[in-house]
């Protein structure tokens, strides 16, 4: 007997195979050029391998998403839908369809997987993180490569940026909001020694300046009275 899969795993599979397709498609499509045409094959093999490493992960994983599910669902239903009809279009066109496809499945799918993936950081966790950056850092290469369009470029080096941040964010940000307040705690402890011993070096260059003036002060009618000795003698 069957297990039926899951909600989110099972329209996410579905999702990522039908991903392949589209490239294995344009695999066929471009197999005039054999550098183009074996970009996308590999595209597509990234998407099956994306397939298999979920698939290794315990049902415990994707029982933790319950609370979630219907939000991750939803994000995998809005993916824009695409057909076979537009395979006769420029590579440039299907390059920016990629992006079209790729971006809501990482950002709003991908990202809300691997963040509690991070946590214990397993050998699965980890195959599935390299195999969604790899295939990421691949799609912006041949972008960059075979677009030819600077915007299409800065889109895909956004794309890479915000799902480095959407994966490690909330682990950065909560651990430089940790820090003030450990400097704040340590501040009262040395307050009040610090204030005693400014206080103290305040009083002593104080004192010391009094006693130079009464020093120089007591000085002066000396040597007024030198000089009005030598002058008494010179006459």
């Amino acid at each position: 007997m069957t297990i039926p899969l899951p909600s989110l795993r099972g329209s996410l599979s579905q999702l990522q195979r039908a991903v392949a397709k589209f490239y294995f498609q344009l695999q066929q499509r471009f197999e005039g050029n054999v550098l183009v045409s074996s970009m996308w094959a590999a595209m597509g093999n990234d998407l099956q391998a994306q397939v298999e490493s979920l698939s290794k992960l315990p049902p415990s994983f994707w029982q933790s998403f319950n609370k979630q599910e219907r939000e991750l669902s939803n994000a995998v239903e809005l993916i824009p839908p695409w057909n076979g009809e537009n395979l006769a279009g420029s590579l440039r066109s299907h390059l920016a369809r990629t992006v079209d496809i790729e971006e809501p499945i990482i950002l709003n799918v991908y990202a809300q997987l691997i963040r509690p993936l991070r946590v214990e950081w397993t050998e699965l966790a980890l195959d599935f993180y390299v195999e969604v950056k790899a295939h990421l850092a691949r799609v912006a290469r041949s972008i960059q490569l075979y677009s030819g369009d600077p915007a299409l470029i800065q889109r895909c080096a956004v794309l890479l940026q915000s799902f480095e941040k959407g994966v490690q964010g909330p682990a950065i940000i909560e651990e430089v909001a940790a820090r003030p307040s450990r400097k704040k705690a340590a501040q009262p402890r040395h307050g009040g020694k610090a204030t005693s011993r400014a206080r103290g070096h305040a009083s002593i260059k104080e004192a010391h300046v009094q006693s130079l003036d009464k020093i120089s002060k007591r000085a002066k009618p000396r040597v007024q009275q030198i000089d009005i000795s030598r002058r008494r003698a010179q006459r």
